[in-house]
């Protein structure tokens, strides 16, 4: 059992480093496990004397309410760059390790990645904290920060490509992403909101294996840190790391070394991901990423823990790629309980277990063909600017109107949506072209 430590807040730091950093009054008993750049991380149920399974932590990530997120070196002969994820004591990571596992090793049929994060090891760790549980990935690049910087259409039609196949190669492995809502990690690929959409989405960094070790450190954002300093010395307990660390600015530098590279998306945080047919240990939806089978259960019919199946997600991919494209969410603003009537106002029909709800409105949006028709014109001035032309803003749209439904039983599987002619029709140049190639077309 771990040590008993004295609850703190604030007020008890000499120091603040609220909002850049995790929260320095979670070091203690059950919470964070308190690491500094240098330390090297271990499995501590192991006498592990060679190197294979050390990590030497060179700088932050990201941070969330029950992890924190490092870029770490391998301490053998590789000398490769990998992200190290350390759960809070009092949270935990089997089943997301049992779930990546299973992903990891899914391959498409013409042997390219399955664009999910690939597990490289799992361990535990014993600290003063408690035990922790420790998930070593590769590293991804976020992919918010990044949107706001790539303009062409061809890099985002790869990101949702990639995005697209990643859903279809889950669901054929009979794995559903969707998961409850925590706090989001800054900055980071390894513990935002669990559902699928943009903050849980990131690019792989494979050119990070061709850089030279110590260039990548200097052209890295320097380390940002807060010196952890209670006012009493009594509350200077082994609980609390010697500074907190800001993340750094990944996004920055994998524009600096992929630039002229299209986008390689995956998949990161399966904590929530479950088998196809069985309910998600418990379950809370991101607003941009939520299902209306799943907001009506939420909202209307006050379900706790609504079953999550293959169509949610497929919502929920549609909401990111528009997302991708457009820059901003399909629903900006808008709270859980103001989804019905948002989603609604989109729809063609109803779903029949809708029509209750929907005639016992006093202010009822319209739903028509004429009516969605119109919100989808309102909104094809928001995706043009990043599609190629007219007509391929016109093959988005078409492709978001066949999966954005209300009713789950007529959404498209993935698997056909990998194949919609808004993304055959650029398929050669997905596969082999990059940026610059593009560009000079």
């Amino acid at each position: 059992m771990a040590p008993t430590s004295p609850i703190l807040t604030p007020d008890d730091f000499h120091f603040s480093s609220i909002e850049t950093t995790e929260d320095m009054i979670r070091y203690v008993p059950g919470g964070y496990h308190p690491i500094v750049i240098g330390d090297i991380l271990s499995p501590s149920d192991e006498n592990n004397e060679s190197t294979s399974r050390q990590y030497r932590i060179m700088h932050k990530l990201g941070f969330g309410s029950y992890a924190t997120v490092w870029l770490a070196q391998k301490t053998d002969s590789s000398k490769a760059f990998v992200a190290v994820k350390v759960t809070t004591a009092d949270g935990g990571l089997t089943r997301e390790a049992a779930m990546l596992e299973a992903a990891s090793k899914m391959q498409t049929n013409d042997r390219q990645p399955p664009h999910v994060l690939t597990l490289l090891d799992h361990f535990t760790l014993h600290g003063p904290n408690g035990t922790h549980s420790v998930l070593v990935t590769d590293v991804v690049a976020p992919t918010l920060s990044l949107l706001s910087r790539k303009s062409l259409p061809l890099w985002r039609k790869a990101a949702a490509h990639g995005l697209t196949q990643a859903v279809a190669n889950l669901h054929t492995a009979g794995i559903v992403h969707g998961g409850e809502l925590s706090a989001p990690i800054v900055n980071d690929p390894a513990d935002p909101p669990l559902d699928l959409h943009l903050g849980n989405i990131g690019f792989a960094m494979p050119q990070l294996a061709d850089q030279d070790p110590h260039r990548v450190m200097l052209d890295l954002s320097p380390h940002d840190l807060t010196i952890v300093l209670p006012t009493s010395a009594a509350n200077q307990t082994p609980s609390l790391p010697a500074y907190v660390v800001a993340p750094c600015d990944l996004s920055t530098y994998y524009d600096r070394i992929a630039r002229s590279d299209l986008p390689e998306t995956k998949i990161f945080d399966f904590g929530s991901a479950h088998e196809t047919g069985t309910l998600p240990l418990s379950f809370q939806c991101a607003v941009e990423a939520c299902a209306p089978e799943v907001v009506f259960a939420i909202v209307v019919e006050k379900t706790v823990n609504p079953p999550v199946e293959p169509p949610a997600d497929v919502w929920a991919l549609g909401a990111a790629i528009y997302e991708v494209v457009a820059g901003s969410s399909l629903f900006y603003r808008v709270g859980l309980t103001g989804l019905p009537r948002r989603m609604a106002a989109m729809a063609c029909s109803l779903p029949a277990g809708w029509q209750n709800w929907y005639a016992g409105l006093s202010d009822a949006p319209e739903v028509s063909p004429s009516s969605a028709d119109a919100w989808w014109a309102s909104r094809r001035e928001r995706l043009r600017p990043n599609c190629a032309d007219e007509a391929d803003t016109d093959a988005l749209i078409t492709l978001l109107r066949k999966v954005l439904v209300l009713d789950p039983a007529s959404r498209p599987m993935a698997a056909e949506v990998v194949q919609d002619p808004w993304f055959l029709h650029a398929a050669p140049m997905l596969k082999h072209m990059n940026v610059a190639q593009y560009q000079s077309l």
